[in-house]
Order: C-alpha cells, then sequence, then structure tokens
C-alpha cells in the first residue's frame, strides 16, 4: 500500500503547488474541498494524498484546542516532535527524550511536522524564531542525521548581504572545536536562504538561567574556560561572532557546551561600516553601539556580559533604550559581581570586569587570555599535554599578573643599588682603563696634535678633522711574555711611557669617511679609524701628549721646504732628547713614498720598558712619516686573519638561508609570530639606525658608512628571520621562558610581571659584576694583569669621547640587550638533544664561553675569561629562572657596567661614562620597582598585614 508520507519523488515545485491547493482547500466548504483538491492536482494521487493529510492534521488541531478534556489526554496535552511521547502543559523537556518544547506543538511557523525541504531535509519541528529567520530541527535524509536548519528571511532580498554570507560561511566551516557549533552548508530552494548546521540536542543557556537563576561556580567557571576555547578558535580564523549571548549558547545533554550561530560572524578584516551595529544592543560593547568598531575585544566584551549573568543570573546592564545602554556602558557596572554573589572570588571578579572595560585597548588582548585568568586551570599546560604549540596570545595569558609583595620589590631595589656602589668602587683597583694616566682630556689632547702639526709645518687650511683613542692588545701578550716576577706591579707597567692606548687625531683638506676593517677583526687588530685620503695628516699622541706617531702622505700641503727635516723638534715633541739616541738602520716595510729613511735607538729615564726604537722618514724635505716604535708592535695577527674573517661571513651567510627557509616553513604552517618578528626586527633595526648615526663622522655621509642604514636594515631583517624560525621551538618546548617577553611584545609595557622580570634580571647583573669584580681585585691584588673587556674595547674606548660617541654606547649596551636570543635557542636546542635543562644549561654556557670569553683567553686575561664564564652562567640561570626578559635585562645592565664603568672619581672628564652608566641602572630598578608593585603602596608592609 502507498505511504502518503514518502514525498522522496515530489519535486520542490510539487511542494509548492501541494502548499497552494491546501491553503486554497481550507477557504472551502467540506463538500466542495474533495472535487476542488481532485480538479487542482490533475489526477495526481501523491499530491492529493498529501494534501488530504495535511487538511486531516489541521482538523485534529482544532479539535485539541476547542474540544473538551479527554479521558487520560489533559487539555493541552501536546506530542514530543522527537519520540511523539505526551508532554503535559507547562512542561519545557520531553519526559521521555528530554527533548525541549519549544517548536512542539501548535507553533509550527512556515514549515509543518513531516514537510521535505529542498528534496532532502525532512522538518521535525521549529526550534526557535528571532530577527534574522527561524530555526528548525530535521532530518538529513541524504547523511542519515539530524541538523538544524536556519532560514535567513533578513538576507532574502539583499543580494550583496547573501553573497558576503556565503563568503563568511566559507571561513566559519573552518572552525573545528569542541566548543563551537559546526556550520555545514549554506543554500537556497524554494526562495528561501538556510543555513544547516550540527543540531544539539539540550536547552540553551538563556533558557537555563532563567530556569535555575545562576550556575555554581565551579561548573560555571568550567562552562566559562569552554567558551573562551571556543571563541578563541574562532578569532584564530580571523571570524568574529558579533552576537554573543547566552541565547546563542547550549548545553546539550552531556553538559558540554556549544556556541550557535557562528555561520552569520563575520570576518575581522572584511566588515563593513553599515554592519558593525548587527547583533543584540543588550550584549554589544560600546564601539558597537556607537556604530564604530567590531573587533575580536567587542566578542570579548559580549563574554564578559555572559560571564556576568553566568555567575550572578541577573544582566550587568538594564536600559530602555541606546542612549542608556551607552552612558551605562562608559562606566561599568553599576553592581560588581561580588555585591550580589560575596562568596565571588577577587580573581574571577577581576576577570569579568577586565572585559568590560569600555576602552576595549584595556580589555584583555584574547579570550585565552579571558581563560587564564581565570581561577584554577592551566590553559598553557594543556596545550602542551596535547602536542599543540600554544600561541603567543595564549603565552602571554599565562602565568600570574598579581603584583610583587613591597617587602619583596624593596629587597630588589635595595640589593641592586648597593651592589651597584661597590661595583664603582672597586672598579678604579681592577679596570685596566682606570690605571691609565688620564691626565689631559680629549679636547686637550687635539689641541697638542694640531700644534705638532703646525710646529713641523703642516699648517694648510683644514676641511674635515677627527679624533678618537686606540689601544693595541698585543701590550698585554708582550707584558705576559717578558714579565716573570710573580707578583708584577702592572700600575707602573700601565703608567709607563709608551703606553697601550694612544689618542689620534686627523685632519684633512678633503670630507673624511670612517674606514671598514675586516668583521671579526676590529679589536684585534691595529687601524686607522679613518681612510686615508689624499692631503690626510695623521698624529698620534700618548695620554701626556707626547708625539707616538705622524703619517702624511706624499702630496700633503707643509709650509716648510726645508732640504732636512726638523727631526729635532719631533724628538722634543716625543719627549726625547736626540742627543742620546744612536743611529741604526732601518727597517723595511714602509708604504709610504719617501726618498729619505732614517732611524734611531735609545732609552729614556721614565720607561719601563726595553730600549725605544724611533723610525722616521721623508720626502723632498717634508716628514712624512715619524713614529716610536714600541717593543710589543712586532707581534702581528696571523697571516690568514682575512681568510678567516671571509669564512665567518660565508658561515653567517649560510646560517642566515637556513633560518630564512626555516623561517618561512613556520609561518606558513601557522607557527610563526610574525607580529613578534616585525617588533623585535624593527626594534633591532631601530637601534641600529640610531647607533650608526650618533656614531658617524659625518651624519650627512652616514649611509656611506661600513655601519650604514643598509647594515641596520640586514641587522634588523636577520633579527626578525631568525626569530620567526627559532621562537616557535621555543613556544613549543618551554613556553614559561617567553610568557613576560609575549606581554612586552603586545604593548603590555605596564604589567607588573614584565617590571619583576626586568628588575630581577637588572639585579641579578649587579650581584654578578659584584662576584667579578671582587675577584679581580683578588686577583690583581697577586699581581695579575687587570681586566679589560677585549671584545668591547672599542666602544668602550669611543665612550671616553663623551656627546654623541657615548650616546651612541648606551644604545649600542641596549641593541645588544637582544643578544639574549641566540643564548636561548643554543639552550634550547642542547635541551632537546640532552633531555634535561642543567645538562642544556651547562652546553650552552660552555658554547657561549667559547665564542665570547676565547679573544680574552687568548690574550692572557684570563681574570676576564673567568668573569665570562661566571657571567654567562648567571645569565643561563637567570633565563631559567624567570624567563626570556630577565635575561634582556641581566644583559643591558650588565653592558652597561662592563663598557661605562671606569672610575669612582665621577667629576673626572672620563667619569661622565660611570655617571650615564649609574644613572641609567638607578632610573631602571626604581622604574621597574614601582611598576612591579602594581600601585601598592611602597610601605604597606611597614602597616599591620599589607604586603606579606
Amino acid at each position: 500500500m502507498h505511504d502518503p508520507r514518502n514525498l522522496g519523488s515530489v519535486t520542490p515545485d510539487d511542494f509548492r503547488r501541494i502548499r497552494e491547493v491546501f491553503e486554497s482547500a481550507l477557504e472551502r466548504r467540506d463538500d466542495e474541498r474533495r472535487a476542488f483538491i481532485e480538479e487542482a492536482c490533475r489526477g495526481n494521487t501523491l499530491l492529493v494524498a498529501e494534501v488530504e493529510r495535511m487538511l486531516a492534521a489541521e482538523e485534529t488541531r482544532h479539535s485539541l484546542l476547542d474540544a473538551p478534556a479527554r479521558v487520560g489526554a489533559p487539555r493541552g496535552v501536546v506530542e514530543c516532535a522527537s519520540c511523539r511521547a505526551p508532554i503535559e502543559p507547562g512542561h519545557r523537556f520531553c519526559p521521555a527524550c528530554g527533548t525541549p518544547t519549544h517548536g512542539s506543538g501548535t507553533a509550527e511557523g512556515r514549515f509543518r511536522a513531516g514537510a521535505l525541504f529542498a528534496n532532502r531535509f525532512r522538518i521535525v519541528g521549529r526550534l526557535g524564531h528571532g530577527g534574522m529567520g527561524e530555526v528548525y530541527r530535521a532530518d538529513d535524509l541524504e547523511v542519515g542525521q539530524p541538523v538544524a536548519l536556519k532560514f535567513l528571511t533578513a538576507f532574502r532580498s539583499d543580494e550583496r548581504a547573501r553573497l558576503r554570507l556565503r563568503s563568511e560561511v566559507r571561513l566559519a566551516r573552518q572552525i573545528s572545536h569542541p566548543n563551537v557549533c559546526r556550520v555545514y552548508d549554506i543554500g537556497e530552494s524554494q526562495g528561501e536562504l538556510y543555513l544547516s548546521m550540527e543540531y544539539v540536542d539540550g536547552e540553551d543557556l538563556a533558557a537555563l538561567l532563567k530556569r535555575i537563576g545562576r550556575l555554581p561556580i565551579d561548573k560555571g567557571i568550567e562552562i566559562a574556560r569552554k567558551l573562551c576555547a571556543g571563541l578563541a578558535a574562532a578569532h584564530a580564523k580571523g571570524v568574529l561572532h558579533r552576537d554573543f549571548k547566552p541565547a546563542n549558547i547550549m548545553i546539550d545533554g552531556h553538559g558540554e557546551v556549544r556556541i550557535m550561530d557562528f555561520g552569520l560572524a563575520a570576518i575581522a578584516s572584511e566588515l563593513e561600516a553599515n554592519d558593525v551595529r548587527s547583533g543584540t544592543p543588550a550584549y554589544m560593547a560600546p564601539e558597537q553601539l556607537a556604530g564604530k568598531e567590531a573587533t575580536k575585544q567587542s566578542d570579548l566584551y559580549a563574554l564578559g556580559l555572559v560571564l556576568y549573568e553566568l555567575f550572578t543570573g541577573k544582566a550587568a546592564f538594564e536600559a530602555k533604550s541606546l542612549e542608556d545602554s551607552l552612558r551605562l556602558r562608559e562606566s561599568g557596572p553599576a553592581t560588581t559581581p561580588s555585591t550580589l554573589i560575596p562568596e565571588l572570588s577577587p580573581r574571577l571578579e577581576r576577570a569579568i570586569l577586565k572585559c568590560l572595560e569600555p576602552d576595549s585597548k584595556q580589555r584583555p588582548g584574547s579570550a585565552l587570555e579571558v581563560s587564564a585568568s581565570l581561577p584554577g586551570g592551566d590553559p598553557l599546560a594543556e596545550a602542551l599535554a596535547a602536542g599543540e604549540t600554544p600561541s603567543p596570545e595564549m603565552v602571554a595569558a599565562a602565568g600570574p599578573v598579581e603584583s610583587v609583595r613591597p617587602r619583596a620589590a624593596l629587597t630588589i631595589l635595595a640589593t641592586t643599588l648597593a651592589t651597584l656602589v661597590v661595583v664603582v668602587g672597586l672598579s678604579p683597583a681592577t679596570q685596566f682603563l682606570a690605571k691609565l694616566p688620564f691626565s689631559a682630556s680629549p679636547e686637550e689632547l687635539t689641541i697638542r696634535a694640531r700644534d705638532i702639526a703646525r710646529a713641523i709645518g703642516y699648517s694648510a687650511p683644514v676641511v674635515d678633522t677627527a679624533a678618537g683613542f686606540r689601544f693595541d692588545p698585543r701590550y698585554v701578550e708582550y707584558m705576559t711574555g717578558t714579565r716573570e716576577d710573580s707578583r708584577r706591579n702592572w700600575d707602573d707597567g700601565v703608567r709607563a711611557t709608551p703606553g697601550p692606548l694612544s689618542f689620534w687625531y686627523r685632519q684633512s683638506s678633503a670630507t673624511l669617511l670612517a674606514s671598514a676593517p675586516f668583521l671579526g677583526f676590529q679589536d684585534q687588530v691595529p687601524y686607522d679609524p679613518l681612510t686615508n685620503r689624499p692631503a690626510t695628516l695623521l698624529v698620534e699622541v700618548n695620554l701626556d701628549g707626547r708625539l707616538g706617531r705622524l703619517v702624511a702622505p706624499a702630496g700633503s700641503s707643509v709650509e716648510s721646504s726645508s732640504v732636512e727635516p726638523n727631526w729635532t723638534a719631533l724628538f722634543t715633541a716625543a719627549g726625547f732628547d736626540i742627543t742620546k739616541f744612536s743611529g741604526v738602520e732601518p727597517r723595511a716595510g714602509l708604504d709610504l713614498v719617501h726618498d729619505q729613511r732614517l732611524a734611531w735607538t735609545g732609552e729614556t729615564p721614565d720607561s719601563n720598558h726595553a730600549p725605544i726604537r724611533v723610525e722616521a722618514a721623508s720626502f723632498r724635505g717634508a716628514t712624512t712619516y715619524f713614529e716610536v716604535v714600541t717593543p710589543w708592535a712586532t707581534s702581528r695577527l696571523p697571516e690568514d686573519a682575512p681568510r678567516a674573517a671571509r669564512a665567518q661571513v660565508a658561515l653567517q651567510f649560510l646560517l642566515f638561508t637556513v633560518l630564512a627557509f626555516v623561517a618561512r616553513h613556520q609561518s606558513k604552517s601557522g607557527r610563526g609570530d610574525t607580529r613578534g618578528a616585525w617588533r623585535v626586527g624593527l626594534y633591532r633595526f631601530g637601534m641600529g639606525l640610531l647607533l650608526t648615526t650618533l656614531a658617524a663622522h659625518n651624519i650627512g655621509l652616514v649611509a656611506f658608512g661600513p655601519t650604514g642604514p643598509a647594515f641596520a636594515i640586514l641587522d634588523g631583517l636577520a633579527t626578525a628571520t631568525a626569530y620567526l624560525a627559532l621562537e616557535p621551538l621555543v613556544r613549543r618546548h618551554r613556553p614559561q621562558a617567553l610568557i613576560t617577553w609575549s606581554r612586552l611584545l603586545m604593548g603590555r609595557w605596564t604589567d607588573v610581571s614584565v617590571a619583576r622580570d626586568l628588575a630581577l634580571g637588572i639585579c641579578c647583573a649587579t650581584i654578578v659584576h659584584l662576584v667579578i669584580r671582587s675577584g679581580q681585585w683578588l686577583a690583581v691584588s697577586q699581581g695579575t694583569f687587570p681586566a679589560y673587556p677585549v671584545e668591547t674595547m672599542s666602544i668602550t674606548l669611543d665612550s671616553l669621547r663623551g656627546g654623541r660617541l657615548l650616546a651612541a654606547t648606551v644604545v649600542g649596551c641596549f641593541q645588544q640587550s637582544l643578544n639574549v636570543l641566540p643564548f636561548l635557542f643554543v639552550m634550547l636546542i642542547a635541551r632537546l638533544v640532552l633531555k634535561r635543562m642543567w645538562l642544556a644549561s651547562v652546553a650552552a654556557v660552555a658554547f657561549w664561553v667559547v665564542i665570547a670569553g676565547s679573544p680574552s683567553l687568548i690574550a692572557g686575561n684570563w681574570v676576564a675569561f673567568v668573569g665570562w664564564m661566571i657571567e654567562l652562567s648567571a645569565l643561563a640561570f637567570v633565563i631559567v629562572r624567570s624567563g626570556l626578559l630577565a635575561g634582556v635585562g641581566f644583559i643591558a645592565a650588565s653592558l652597561l657596567i662592563r663598557m661605562l664603568v671606569v672610575t669612582s672619581d665621577l667629576g673626572a672628564w672620563y667619569g661622565q661614562g660611570t655617571l650615564v652608566a649609574v644613572t641609567l641602572i638607578t632610573l631602571m630598578a626604581v622604574w621597574t620597582f614601582w611598576m612591579s608593585l602594581g600601585g601598592r603602596p611602597a610601605l604597606a608592609f611597614a602597616r599591620a598585614g599589607e604586603g606579606r
């Protein structure tokens, strides 16, 4: 027998015909209906049977409404749309299967139960309706599973909106998360635009709250975390919900949370201005209500409103108009959650109220950050346990954000300042530069060098001049190899004339440009800091103003044209008596043009070194060369030094190429922190460009220098590439080290944890240098050579000249603070190989000690080498204990101390570097101390019970 309910062969046109015939038949008398139906259906028995079935259902519905109560069937009893069990009046759920009653009974909407739609979906019943359209439960006959159909009447006539909706649905389908209701498809049939979505058999949060008032705190926190996870999954795909409210949150039969209506969400980058206000005004953020913008922070505001209602059972705002809503949102909720529910924890209340900040910039950065701020739980640990790489936002949201106790903050500040004072006090007894006889300032030495040039006839007009200090590192090797007594008097050796430190002055009739020595050998090889140009004169003097070297290439303008240069005047300028010197055979190898070569040797009463040798040359009666040759000047760098430099450059290029491929892979996989990489690279570039500008001899020609903007760009690009390639590895295997670093990159400068880690790093740096200085003091007292920073000697010497170069040195300290990144990366790689963190730390320290401390050891300065070991070991401890940001603070403070602290005489001309270092470290320590308190009184611990 034919079953009239089997309409599988009925076409959409037949369905519309059945509807039309049914509606027309209702308007006719009972005795006319049969003939009308037969004629209208043209003898199609299938259509006739379906129309008659619909008429019978209509009569049954009226009899249920109008007839008196039947025995066993109370008046108003309806059937469950799912299992057909009887439901008593007033019941919200079916007693047999638990299906909600809304949509059952008489409120069938445009489709009756059993109707076939789009030749695929069998309508079960209406679930709800709203401004956008109606939602029906249906069975997808093609795949054999229940679905929810949403008919979008609001988009029916707007073709542009329909096209955008299709694009949005394509992206929404990519959101795959247990707490998000899946969107299956979008389609159009019989003039109806519809969405097919996952059917959730349960109750929406709005109905649940209306039924029970509010949720228990523990259950509410569980639901809140799932809501945050679902929103985060959507935001990660660039999708905004824009209508986040309790009615769009379902709790299924198993207690799981599903966020609904993501099919109507918007793509953040494509949201139009006239579509900002789409949604429910009662759950909109202030900027949405004002029609300004809709961002993920707008969704977080709606999340805050939902959480407020979830835990209190009441709405955060009750407004009668749009204007009232805007006004109320500007000041936040009038009643805090804890006022309504006293047992609510302060942390939970802060998390809710943080979402309800009127200023979107003050709200949390992500839904995961909200989840991390809730009491209990660890989303970061959950992500790692699941084998996922946590996002930078999740890392930033992890960990505590509470302020530091005042007692602890004061202890850190006091320790930093006290150890800094002791470090400065020990510097004169331990540092090499502090023992040098700085009797004349750079200005006085410049005048002295200029006077010497004039005295021997170089008084032509000068277009450009330059000056600075030069250190000869071969001095240490010479002194160590020639002095055999176990307790060396280094004070006398360092102060002897000639010494290892000299002051150079260059003048030229043309503009001077900086030279570019081989990379990696700037500090080991003596070089002229500026390029020899035609008509350029170089004069070097000792720290007491005595002539040490003069170079005047052929072609320099000299007023004197005597046949024989005045060698006596040159010896006098060098502080020697020419009568006590005897002539010897000159050494070969002079590159300057000359027609006369002379050499002398002799001793001076104030020299502690071997006999002094003087070399000189002239051309056409003009002095072109004069040099007091020190005993250690015969020591040279290995002949393969340029080859080693080229190999180093090639290795760096190869490493950059490999990192570029890794960075590309990380970016394509979605794990790379592109925003963080750009910010780190821009910081490095900006600091490098500022350093170049400050250190440039001619700022107008800075682009032509060896460290010009091109080098700053390359440095920034290389740093960003390395960060993009390697940072995800740290985030995957040790994200705890990046918590405060990620917060800083996101602009949270005032975060108390950021200030705390910087304060710890600065404090550890001063403590470490106190230990190093104390060890150096003991070593020097036993006759060991005083420490000097071989690797940064040129930078340190530049700082002695003050002004722009001192500022450039300070900028260099902060720029090089990012060198903590490669240290951390090496530590992580060692961790992956060795499996244990302490072994990885030892391996990383050993690696970097070899890289950074080898020059000190080669130069025979084992005290400086041990200092490197202590400093790098402390850096590893700081990173493991407090994270990357603490390491940045450690390196910045350490460089300021190592590069600038020379003397405790802050009033001396060479004491300005010490003054700058002490001032900067003090300011950083005080600022981080103040910010780490989070607004709490600094002396709160002095009052009973506070601050502890």
